[in-house]
């Protein structure tokens, strides 16, 4: 009898060829067959590649051809061992040595190979590069080690503030005791004393008060690091602060034959802090100022009034500070020497609180100084942006909201240019400022709350142009009903007037800002202020349209490439698919063309727009998003300058 033979299907095994080829070309892992002699009978261009020959080159060598004996040998008592056993090895993982000599690690599956009558005859492997797994294996460990000794370390501080808190507090009544027993015998209350008894005792009591002084600021520093820390913010005006402290630091300054002099801006400067720790802050560098100028020297303390901010300078002529303590002059327990043979008192913490009394302000501090020159010393505050004072009673009532935690919005609406405003609205400035007032009231009676206290027109200068309002125990979404019902209004009565080319523009800035991390609890009121600006040409600088590559760095390392839409010296305008908040402060990177270097600079966002989805069936919605810089190098802004004068024709 015949015996059927079995049909072969060249086509099948056509297709099938074809499927192992473009798997053994196109695999990035290396594939390789090897027999039972440990020789290579095929292997894939991912594993020549490898060792920088060619398939066919490979083909017929051993690993002993290949490698060095050391790993030869390793890999060929693998081999045997599946061979031998029949059992695969699978993801074995190994640091290897490439051909080109770069150290990496690899997992590894061997599997034997049969013939038809279920013979081992070879075995097959599949070797794949897995360095960057294991990084992040290891990057994800020392995570883990890092983040418990965080942890062993926030626990530490913890006991170290709590026991700093508590020894500090038994200390403070002894002190108390002993001062005041002191005082009544200088005051002779306990009968006769002598000049050597009185010089002793004053001895006594001024260390008596450095002894207070450091018990007070280790009592600061405890409630800051336990986040017990709370400011009594209230609108004080910080140009009449500065005076009061004058006369106490002049008399110190006198008797050192120091000259003291303060440079202070004519107008009133109103501003939200908590003036006993601004107080604090002030006092701490002056009198530093003082104690390391030497006699016939001088300090200068400055107020200069920025566009949205304040500056205090303390700048010296005194002993100046090493460039290497400039980096750990505001770090705790630091004391540097600024001279040799210098004394020095206290336990380094003042500079650390001033620091920290600053930042919880939202504000920054810094030091500029050189030794034997003397040194400067800035400090910056977020400013409330109004160029008229408030009187008393305003800002009493503002302070009473303050202290009974009452959720209070100040709006301030400026008209912009003003002079220039009048001419080209052609009204008297009575009238206009009585058609403000009144669609201002309107907005009032329209958007507010039954239950809120009633809003109020507070400031109203018709010289400058400029509205306040007080808007208590308001919630965001009516505060934003009556700032739209107030813009609405002034753009329909623009219009009206014939004046097309004046538009409203809405900035929010809030107390503190939101972007900023806060870890001294609650504030004493949930205090925002807004800003309407109205104006025939808002913009100090001149935009025009300009497309060039902006790269905007976002949190956690990552980027948003895009175009600017319009450019100027003062910021630019771009198309996000981020929903950027208000006032958040962000890095960008700018490539202008004919300028060799990049730009960099931190940014503040100014407004943003929502322009509607990518497409009409996309989720992800576009933004038009406006920024304002804020940290602009001078040449750049020259360049950008260049730029907007060429792009506008100029």
């Amino acid at each position: 009898m015949r015996k059927n033979k079995r049909k072969v299907n060249y086509k099948e095994l056509a297709r099938k060829y074809n499927l192992l080829q473009d798997l053994m070309e196109y695999t990035p892992d290396v594939i390789y067959f090897k027999d039972a002699k440990g020789r290579l009978v095929m292997v894939n261009e991912a594993h020549a590649k490898g060792l920088g020959l060619k398939p066919e080159e490979v083909v017929g060598k051993t690993d002993f051809d290949i490698h060095s004996k050391k790993s030869a040998e390793r890999m060929v008592k693998d081999d045997l061992r599946v061979m031998k056993t029949g059992k695969p090895i699978i993801d074995k993982v190994e640091r290897a040595t490439r051909a080109d000599g770069i150290d990496n690690y690899v997992s590894t599956t061997k599997i034997p190979r049969y013939d038809r009558k279920g013979r081992v005859i070879g075995l097959i492997g599949i070797t794949r590069d897995i360095t960057h797994r294991k990084r992040l294996e290891q990057l994800r460990e020392e995570k883990a080690l890092i983040e418990k000794k965080l942890e062993a370390a926030e626990e530490l501080n913890k006991i170290k503030s709590e026991f700093v808190s508590v020894v500090s507090h038994e200390l403070r009544t002894p002190l108390a005791i002993l001062k005041e027993s002191i005082s009544l015998i200088i005051d002779r209350t306990s009968g006769k004393i002598n000049r050597r008894q009185k010089r002793l005792l004053d001895i006594a009591e001024r260390n008596i008060e450095r002894l207070n002084g450091i018990i007070e600021e280790l009592l600061d520093l405890s409630r800051i690091e336990s986040g017990r820390f709370k400011l009594r913010y209230s609108l004080v005006d910080l140009n009449q602060l500065l005076k009061e402290q004058s006369q106490f630091f002049m008399k110190q300054a006198r008797e050192k034959r120091i000259k003291l002099e303060y440079t202070l801006p004519k107008k009133h400067v109103n501003i939200f802090i908590d003036a006993g720790r601004i107080t604090q802050v002030v006092t701490n560098l002056v009198s530093n100022a003082i104690k390391y100028t030497e006699q016939h020297g001088s300090v200068r303390v400055e107020l200069k009034v920025l566009e949205n901010k304040v500056r205090i300078s303390v700048i010296d002529t005194g002993t100046g500070i090493s460039k290497k303590d400039l980096s750990r002059l505001f770090n705790k327990f630091v004391q540097v020497a600024r001279m040799s043979g210098a004394e020095k008192k206290g336990v380094g913490l003042g500079l650390s609180i001033a620091k920290e009394l600053v930042e919880k302000h939202s504000g920054e501090i810094w030091v500029e100084s050189k030794l034997g020159v003397g040194s400067r010393f800035y400090f910056t505050l977020p400013r409330f942006y109004t160029t008229s004072m408030l009187n008393h009673k305003v800002r009493e009532r503002i302070n009473n909201l303050l202290a009974r935690d009452a959720s209070t919005y100040l709006v301030n609406l400026l008209v912009v240019n003003y002079s220039e405003f009048k001419k080209k609205i052609k009204l008297r400035p009575a009238n206009l400022a009585s058609s403000l007032k009144d669609i201002i009231e309107r907005a009032f009676k329209r958007r507010c709350r039954a239950d809120m206290e009633r809003p109020e027109i507070v400031l109203e200068d018709i010289k400058k142009g400029e509205y306040g309002i007080i808007l208590p125990d308001a919630d965001e979404k009516t505060v934003a009903a009556i700032c739209g019902s107030i813009e609405d209004g002034i753009k329909n009565f623009l219009l009206e007037n014939s004046l097309k080319s004046a538009f409203v523009n809405l900035g929010v800035a809030s107390y503190p800002q939101k972007e900023t991390p806060h870890t001294t609890g609650q504030l004493l009121a949930n205090l925002s202020i807004k800003k309407i600006f109205i104006g025939a040409n808002i913009r100090r600088f001149k935009r025009v349209f300009y497309s060039v590559n902006v790269e905007v760095l976002l949190p956690g390392d990552k980027k948003e490439r895009s175009q600017t839409v319009d450019i100027s010296e003062g910021g630019i305008c771009f198309i996000s698919t981020n929903r950027f908040n208000m006032n958040a402060k962000i890095s960008i990177r700018i490539r202008l063309p004919e300028h060799k270097k990049p730009i960099y600079t931190e940014a503040r966002i100014a407004w943003v727009r929502n322009i509607g989805n990518i497409s009409p069936k996309a989720e992800k919605r576009r933004y038009k998003v406006g920024l304002e810089f804020t940290s602009l190098k001078k040449r750049d802004r020259g360049a950008l300058s260049k730029l907007v004068k060429s792009a506008s024709g100029r």
